[in-house]
């Protein structure tokens, strides 16, 4: 089962996994796509510090009373981050949880617009 082997780390309680993701760019800003299959909105968490980005996706355990009698992919929580660079402006990066994909938005810094300057008497 090639999408729960991927980057995996076994820890005490459960399996932490390098997602799944795609990055886009364009003139003015940088666009990823991950993939944290079973997380909800609530459940990533997102830090910046250092002009290091980690993303982190718990996925939701089994409920109280139910138990698992077929798994074809065991239930991982995610982990990943990304050193950016200095032109991405920090304060302004967004992100958007949908159908278990994490999309983040990450736009670059504006640069000043050369212009001329009119000189007056």
């Amino acid at each position: 089962n090639d999408r729960c082997q991927c980057g995996e780390k076994n820890t005490e309680r459960k399996r932490v996994k390098i997602p799944r993701a795609d990055i886009y760019q364009s003139n003015d800003q940088v666009f990823l796509e991950v993939d944290m299959p079973g997380v909800s909105k609530e459940n990533v968490d997102i830090q910046l510090e250092n002009n290091v980005m980690t993303i982190t996706g718990k996925v939701t355990p089994i409920p109280t009373g139910w138990t698992l009698i077929h798994s074809e992919c065991a239930l991982c929580d995610y982990k990943r981050s990304y050193e950016l660079s200095s032109d991405v402006d920090f304060e302004h990066i967004t992100a958007k949880m949908e159908a278990g994909v994490l999309r983040i938005t990450l736009p670059k810094v504006q640069t000043a617009k050369a212009r001329k300057i009119a000189v007056c008497a």
